[in-house]
Order: C-alpha cells, then sequence, then structure tokens
C-alpha cells in the first residue's frame, strides 16, 4: 500500500543536510519540483518532495536536478522571445494587409467615381488589372475580362489597333491618345483613350495603364453644333438670296401688272402678261419659303390654340391625304396657348401633312398629338444654345410611312433636299417648316427610322393667358379705297427699280410722290415740304440709320406723320425675332 508523504517523513530521518540550511533547501527543492510537474506532468510536486526528503539525495544528485531546471528556465525563455517576435511580425503583417485593402477600397472608390474606365495591359495585350468597372460601356463584364487578350475582346483589326497604341507608349514613353468608335451593349459609342506606359511590370512583362472616356455624347452634341452652324449659314445665304429676288420680283411683279392695265383690248397679249405673272407669282412663293427657312420673313404672331387651329383644318388635311389614310388625333385638354402667325403655321402643318401622304403611298394613319411639355436643362443641353429650357405646346405629326435613314435624317431641314422624284417637291417644305419655328422660338425634331414611319414633333414657347378657350379669332383687314385724291407721299428705297414701280403705281392712284433712296436724303426732303401724308419707306437701308430709325425721327419733327413699313425681310427690333409689333404697318414685298 503507498504510503502519504507525512508517513514517509515520520519513518525516514534527515541526517545530511545541516538543520540551518534545511529551510532553504526545502524551499528550493519545492520550487524545482513544482516546475519538473509542468515540465513533466509528473503525478505531484508534493509526492516528489517527500520522496526526496525520504531518499536523502547526493549533492550531485541536487545539481542535476537544479542544471536541469535552469536549461528548462532558459528554453522556456526562448521560446517566450520566439513567441513574442513571430507575433510582432504577425501584427505587422496584419497592419500591412488592412492597409492594403484600404488603399484599394480608396482607389475603388475614386475610380467609380470618375468618368472613365482604366485597364492595365501588358506588353503582350492582356488585360492585367480592372481598375474601373466598365459598366454597360463593353460587352464583356469586369471579371470576365482579366487575363483575356485583346483579340479575345475587340475584332482582330481593333486588338491590332490598341497593340499598337500600347507598343507606341512602352517604345517612346509617351502618352498615346487616340479616338475610335466600338459596339457596345447600348449601340456603338465613340471612345477617347490615353494609353501611358508604368514604371513597374506586370508578371515580369511591361505594361501599361489605359484611360478610356465615352466620348458618344460629346460628339452628338457636336454634330449638333455643326448642323445648326451649316444651317445658319444656309439660312443666310438663302436670305441674301431671297431679299435681292424680292426685290427683282418687286420690279417684273409691278410692270406686269401696268402692263396688264394697258392690254385689255389685245386678248393674245394679255394672255402672255398673265402667264408672265403666274410665273411671277411662284417666283414669290419660292422667295417666301427661303425667307422663311432664313427665319427672315416678318410674322403677324398672335396668341393660337393648337387644338383650334388644327380641329379648323381637319377637314382640308383630310381632303389632302385621301381615303386610304385614316387620321387618328390625341389632343389635350388644357392645351396652354402659344405666340404664332397662324396663317404661316397652317401652311406649315400643311407641309408636314403633304410629306407623310407621299410617304405613305399605300396607305395608312396619320396621327396629330398635342400636349403641354416642359424641357429641363439636361433635354436642351445637348443643342449648344440654340433651345431654351422651360415649358412649350408641343404638336406631333406621326405618320406609318416608309421612314427616313440616318444619312437622309441628316439633311432633313435643308432647302432644296428632297428624296421625292424630280418634279414632285421642291425641297423646301421642311425647310420652310424649320425656319417658321426658330423664328417663332421654338423648336423642332424629327424621329425615322426606315419602315418605322416619322414623327416631327413641333416645340412652341408657352404664353400666360387667362382663358385659352376664348382666344380672339383673327380678324380680317378692312378694305378700303386705294384711290389718292392728290396727297404727297414720301418713298424711301434703296433699290432704282423698285422705287420707280413704287412711284408709278402711286401716281396711277392719284397721288403725289417724292421720292429718297437713303434717310438722310429722306430727312432733307422732309424738311423741304412740309405736307408730307405719308411716309413710305423700306427697313432696311443703306447708311447708318435705317427705316424704323427714319420713322422716329421724320414723326419727331412732323408729329402725327403716317408711316407704312415695306421689307422683304427684316432681323430689326420692330419685327422683334420676326413678329411685328403691334400699331406697326407693314407691306411685305414683292
Amino acid at each position: 500500500m503507498e504510503m502519504l508523504p507525512a508517513e514517509l517523513l515520520k519513518q525516514k530521518r534527515i541526517r545530511r543536510w545541516p538543520p540551518a540550511g534545511l529551510s532553504a533547501i526545502v524551499m528550493g527543492l519545492a520550487t524545482l519540483c513544482i516546475v519538473l510537474t509542468f515540465l513533466f506532468e509528473l503525478r505531484s510536486g508534493a509526492i516528489i518532495l517527500a520522496d526526496i526528503l525520504a531518499w536523502g539525495l547526493s549533492l550531485t544528485v541536487l545539481s542535476l536536478l537544479v542544471a536541469a531546471y535552469l536549461i528548462s528556465w532558459h528554453r522556456a525563455r526562448a521560446l517566450e522571445a520566439v513567441n513574442a517576435t513571430l507575433l510582432r511580425e504577425i501584427e505587422v503583417r496584419r497592419q500591412a494587409e488592412t492597409a492594403q485593402r484600404a488603399s484599394k477600397a480608396r482607389l475603388r472608390a475614386i475610380t467609380r467615381a470618375l468618368p472613365d474606365q482604366v485597364f492595365v495591359v501588358d506588353n503582350n495585350g492582356r488585360y492585367c488589372e480592372i481598375l474601373a468597372e466598365p459598366n454597360s460601356l463593353i460587352t464583356t463584364g469586369a471579371a470576365l475580362l482579366k487575363g483575356k487578350q485583346l483579340n479575345e475582346v475587340h475584332s482582330p483589326e481593333m486588338a491590332d489597333f490598341f497593340l499598337s497604341l500600347i507598343h507606341g507608349a512602352l517604345e517612346t514613353q509617351r502618352i498615346q491618345i487616340a479616338e475610335y468608335e466600338l459596339p457596345t451593349r447600348s449601340g456603338r459609342h465613340w471612345f477617347e483613350s490615353r494609353t501611358v506606359p508604368l514604371d513597374v511590370r506586370f508578371d515580369d512583362q511591361p505594361a501599361t495603364i489605359v484611360v478610356v472616356r465615352d466620348l458618344t455624347q460629346r460628339k452628338y452634341a457636336e454634330s449638333q453644333l455643326r448642323q445648326a452652324q451649316k444651317m445658319q449659314a444656309i439660312g443666310q445665304l438663302t436670305g441674301g438670296i431671297a431679299h435681292d429676288f424680292n426685290n427683282l420680283l418687286a420690279v417684273i411683279m409691278g410692270n406686269l401688272e401696268l402692263l396688264h392695265e394697258q392690254l385689255t383690248a389685245q386678248p393674245r397679249l394679255l394672255e402672255l402678261a398673265q402667264q408672265a405673272l403666274k410665273s411671277v407669282d411662284r417666283g414669290v412663293n419660292l422667295s417666301r419659303r427661303l425667307l422663311a427657312f432664313a427665319r427672315r420673313q416678318p410674322l403677324l404672331a398672335q396668341p393660337v390654340n393648337l387644338n383650334r387651329l388644327v380641329l379648323g383644318m381637319l377637314d382640308l388635311m383630310q381632303r389632302t391625304l385621301g381615303s386610304a389614310i385614316r387620321i387618328d388625333k390625341a389632343l389635350a385638354i388644357d392645351l396652354a396657348p402659344t405666340l404664332v402667325d397662324p396663317g404661316q403655321f397652317e401652311s406649315a402643318l400643311l407641309n408636314l401633312v403633304i410629306n407623310a401622304r407621299d410617304a405613305m403611298s399605300h396607305g395608312g394613319r396619320l396621327l396629330l398629338e398635342t400636349a403641354n411639355v416642359v424641357l429641363d436643362e439636361e433635354q436642351v443641353a445637348e443643342y449648344q444654345g440654340e433651345v431654351r429650357s422651360g415649358p412649350y405646346v408641343m404638336l406631333a405629326v406621326n405618320d406609318s410611312g416608309t421612314g427616313m435613314a440616318p444619312e437622309v435624317l441628316e439633311h432633313a431641314f435643308e432647302p432644296f433636299f428632297s428624296t421625292k422624284d424630280a418634279g414632285r417637291g421642291s425641297g423646301l417644305g421642311l425647310s420652310m417648316v424649320y425656319g417658321l419655328v426658330k423664328q417663332s422660338g421654338g423648336h423642332i425634331t424629327i424621329d425615322s427610322e426606315p419602315d418605322q414611319g416619322a414623327t416631327v414633333r413641333l416645340y412652341l414657347p408657352r404664353i400666360e393667358y387667362q382663358d385659352a378657350k376664348a382666344l380672339p379669332e383673327p380678324t380680317s383687314s378692312e378694305h378700303r379705297s386705294l384711290q389718292g385724291r392728290g396727297e404727297t407721299l414720301l418713298v424711301v428705297e434703296d433699290d432704282a427699280g423698285v422705287r420707280l414701280f413704287a412711284v408709278a403705281a402711286l401716281e396711277r392712284l392719284g397721288y403725289k410722290t417724292q421720292q429718297a433712296s437713303t434717310a438722310v436724303t429722306a430727312l432733307q426732303i422732309l424738311d423741304a415740304t412740309p405736307h408730307i401724308a405719308l411716309l413710305f419707306t423700306d427697313i432696311v437701308l443703306p447708311g447708318d440709320m435705317d427705316g424704323v430709325q427714319l420713322a422716329a425721327e421724320a414723326q419727331r419733327r412732323q408729329p402725327g406723320l403716317r408711316v407704312l413699313f415695306t421689307s422683304g425681310y427684316t432681323e430689326h427690333a420692330l419685327v422683334g425675332n420676326g413678329h411685328i409689333a403691334e400699331d406697326v404697318e407693314v407691306l411685305t414685298k414683292p
């Protein structure tokens, strides 16, 4: 039976250590037993102590035990040092990984905020890194793009083109800039890329960083600006031609009318004069269309409800279209009024209806739609200041005809451009509509695709009017006798042919005339002739004073003087963007 430590102490006597050192020895041995118990997992420190005391170890044995203790103690200290070093290394590594993750997160946040795509592509054309998500701009997602070759993503031609940019950047150590068009999930887009050589290598390969920006919106805006500038240049040209053409027509028409009166007794010659007058009328219509496109026709603008105008033209439009084409309406109940010349707008609408009819040779449907709309800043930004944001009245004319190809649509508003057969159209219909809408402060768009019909939308500025349903109906001018009773009229016109015809016509009506070619001469005649009944002046005059300024000075010198203006076109404040001011009488040429 195993004995307890206490019983062993009673049976064994401790003889080899002096009593004075017994206490220190016991304490040392107890500490050693505790360490040995921890290191070697012995049963109990108390049993060891009892065995040592009972058996009485020699000094050599005790020395060996102490040496073993010291070796174990130093080993523990070494292990602790190694463990501390490992912990420090792990903490440093953990901090580095945390910083790296934070850096990547910041980089992704920055690149996500940029409107660009950012790639790293190596010398062999491999996508090494995708630093900015491509989203919908390319057909391959970022996860699938990484690691692919250029020729796996793009056509062979484009892959070779991109690789040449990469090699050029690496060889010259300069940024390579290029613009190109690529197919995307949302259609074809224009891009600009900047290929920059990198100082670091990827997988031991030279590499570049490629920054790609979508230029589609900018390209579209530039195209719109070029189109607007082209239309403005054509408008200036046609307007100038029409102005001179009007002066010629005025002379021809006037003299033919005078000749017509003299030939009443000669039927053969009278018929020739009538044919000539009909040709002049055709020239007048052509000139008016040119002036409409050039936005230089005087407009008699007034508040108009487009619903009422459309409904009033339905019978005429149906007769124009024929029975094979059905007219549908979608008219806004609360449509606001707009300021427009009703006569000119009716002609414009009829032109659109005729174009729609010609596009539906086998019948179809014409939809007339009106609505109150608001064009915001984003919608008008692409037109580079040509269109103002704000409330508009919209009239849309939609047909189910053959539609237009993009290359046709690009030239649709240009004068004399037509896809119709020779003799079926002058090519001035849409250009006249374009000019009228622009001159009225509005905007016009065409949406069309081949075999999908076309939609022409007219946007006219909305005006404030308390009751649109109570708009006054246009009133016809009162017809009065033109016969004079010897009154003196002052005729001011810089074109000699027009001036001579006007003087001849007025004198045949019983008036006396004075004539001048400039405003300065007219004022001199006015001062020398006190009893001038009316000033008849062209608005556009040579020199520093135009017809409007002449009229103001003449009425200052002779209060109550009546004024009648004439013009083939005008851009003067008198007609404020083509709209004739109130209480102003303008006789349009010819």
